[in-house]
């Protein structure tokens, strides 16, 4: 009988011992389980400060030396214009919608496939426009575009109102849409494409070695040398969090 009641105190032992385990481990996931839905709703929530979020292929985008985000937002005739962050705002853009990040380095991007440009010398010419009124404003302005696809690569400069540079290439035809303007910068050491040059019109002209054809990694350095290369927001370590205007043309 000893026996049997030793045994039996063994097993409700044993039993206390998981249940009380069994209430800690509860307790900690209850515990944890706020932070981890905190999280959740973090990244939905669009009025949370985030870092900065790279972007910038299959993509178009100006480039505004200000941190005016509203004035911009006006200049551009966007509507319903809400504070954003990062995370969502850019995600956005490429649906269609229009973000406006906050100011880095003294220079506000606006950027989204909702922004007037086609790829069309019209849109070219709208878009020049747009330029002329931001650079009169606030000194100096930029635009890039970049489409994957169809190989259509663009960038533009204007200061003071006045439009100084325009270089747009399409792949898919293989010829230029619109050059204005001499090389700045970078673009003086490469012998740019020019579809519009006597030298075209030699067929051997576009079997060359030493004309170089704009594509998306181009664009993305010259916008990093006139300003700031969109594509390598992502790894900056000196951004604080922080929000951005959201909204549509």
């Amino acid at each position: 009988m000893k026996g049997i009641n030793m045994t039996i105190g063994i097993v409700i032992g044993f039993t206390v011992i998981i249940f009380l385990g069994f209430l800690m481990l509860k307790g900690r996931t209850t515990q944890a389980s706020p932070n981890i839905s905190d999280k959740v709703l973090e990244t939905k929530n669009q009025t949370v400060p985030d870092l900065p979020v790279g972007f910038g292929y299959k993509c178009m985008w100006f480039a505004v030396k200000t941190d005016d985000k509203a004035k911009i937002a006006r200049i551009l005739g966007i509507k319903n214009v809400k504070e954003c962050n990062w995370k969502v705002g850019i995600e956005k853009a490429y649906a269609g919608s229009i973000f406006i990040t906050p100011a880095i380095d003294g220079w506000t991007l606006s950027c989204g496939v909702g922004l007037p440009h086609d790829g069309s010398e019209e849109s070219i010419y709208e878009v020049k426009e747009l330029l002329q009124i931001l650079s009169k404003e606030f000194g100096e302005a930029q635009f890039f575009s970049t489409h994957r696809i169809v190989e259509y690569h663009c960038w533009m400069k204007a200061t003071d109102g006045k439009v100084s540079r325009v270089y747009s290439y399409l792949g898919e035809s293989g010829e230029n849409i619109l050059i204005e303007g001499t090389p700045i910068g970078f673009e003086k050491s490469l012998k740019l494409a020019n579809t519009f040059s006597d030298e075209a019109k030699d067929n051997k002209y576009f079997e060359r070695e030493d004309i170089t054809w704009a594509d998306e990694e181009l664009v993305m350095k010259i916008a990093g040398e006139w300003s700031i290369d969109p594509s390598q927001l992502d790894k900056r370590k000196d951004v604080a969090p922080s929000l951005g205007l959201l909204g549509q043309k």
